[in-house]
């Protein structure tokens, strides 16, 4: 990637497809570019994501989407982009991309990056392999989240940045598979997966670290939104029914929230902080979402079933 970066003088970055149909996900980039953005999903609308679907080089202007269509999402947004595709054949599995509007013109390096693109395929494609060993080794394969190694090396990619934690937990869960048997449980477990995805935002990170247990992470946020979205995902789950043995079931949750820097003075600390609220919520009956309480009495709003109490403190 450096060469491409040396050509176009232009941060880059390489997107890439598993297969053809599904996903296509940035998986790495250069020094210059946004880190935040390796295993961003790219909307297939946007000008990588095009590139891919069409498999023709594209000059995009300053005014257009390069990753994605829509707002709302808080990494720093390209200004514009030039894209070609990696090709093997007919098979487009990735694409090149450069980031800004080119010193040279667009037809220009679209002419220095499409040779550079064509020598990069063997290896990439020895790249892309290894990257779908790595991912099914970090996914959990019943409900397709990422899994506890998946979700630490999410966690060390967020680095000393600002960022919110949920960890949730399936009330009961052990009386589903008792009661219901381990089909139903395992119908749960996905349909909270389900749930979960539906609900965020692009860059929040869900996953099934264990069990019934799964954690939200939320790159950037902090207490007052881990609150938000831990009660919205707590209504969610109430509200939707799984298939078991005599009917449909319904679930409920509890949520535990910390977040860095405040009030969770260390990130090493934000598993444990919400660990700790996650107990408390099921102390306080399950069905809620806890928080630490912040000192300024300025207020985390809490829904109906939302409480920041006094929790004790993390672990050091």
């Amino acid at each position: 990637m450096d060469q491409a970066v040396d050509r176009v003088d232009l941060p880059c970055a390489v997107g890439l497809r598993e297969q053809d149909g599904g996903p296509v996900r940035i998986r790495s980039v250069s020094a210059a570019a946004d880190p935040r953005y390796v295993d961003f999903e790219v909307d297939l609308q946007s000008l990588a994501g095009r590139v891919v679907t069409e498999g023709l080089p594209i000059v995009e202007s300053a005014d257009r989407g390069v990753l994605s269509v829509a707002g709302g999402d808080r990494r720093r947004r390209p200004s514009g982009a030039v894209g070609v595709p990696l090709a093997a054949g007919p098979r487009v599995f990735g694409v090149l991309i450069a980031f800004g509007e080119p010193p040279m013109g667009g037809a220009e390096a679209i002419g220095v990056l499409e040779p550079l693109a064509k020598a990069f395929v063997p290896f990439v494609v020895t790249a892309l392999e290894a990257d779908m060993a790595k991912r099914k080794a970090e996914t959990d394969a019943l409900t397709e989240l990422p899994n506890r190694r998946g979700f630490d090396r999410a966690l060390r990619r967020v680095g000393g940045g600002p960022a919110a934690l949920v960890a949730i937990d399936i009330d009961h869960f052990k009386k589903v598979n008792d009661t219901y048997g381990h089909a139903a449980g395992d119908e749960a477990l996905r349909l909270l997966g389900r749930l979960l995805l539906s609900a965020l935002r692009e860059g929040d990170v869900a996953a099934r670290i264990g069990g019934e247990e799964f954690t939200v992470l939320l790159p950037g946020g902090d207490l007052r939104l881990a609150m938000e979205v831990a009660e919205r995902l707590r209504v969610l789950v109430e509200s939707r029914a799984f298939h078991a043995p005599g009917g449909e079931r319904r679930l409920t949750i509890s949520c535990g929230v910390s977040a860095f820097p405040y009030p969770t003075a260390h990130p090493e600390n934000l598993v444990a902080a919400a660990d700790a609220e996650l107990y408390q919520a099921k102390r306080a009956g399950r069905n809620c979402v806890v928080a630490a309480r912040p000192a300024s009495p300025t207020a985390v709003p809490a829904g109906p079933r939302a409480k920041a109490v006094a929790a004790p403190g993390p672990p050091a």
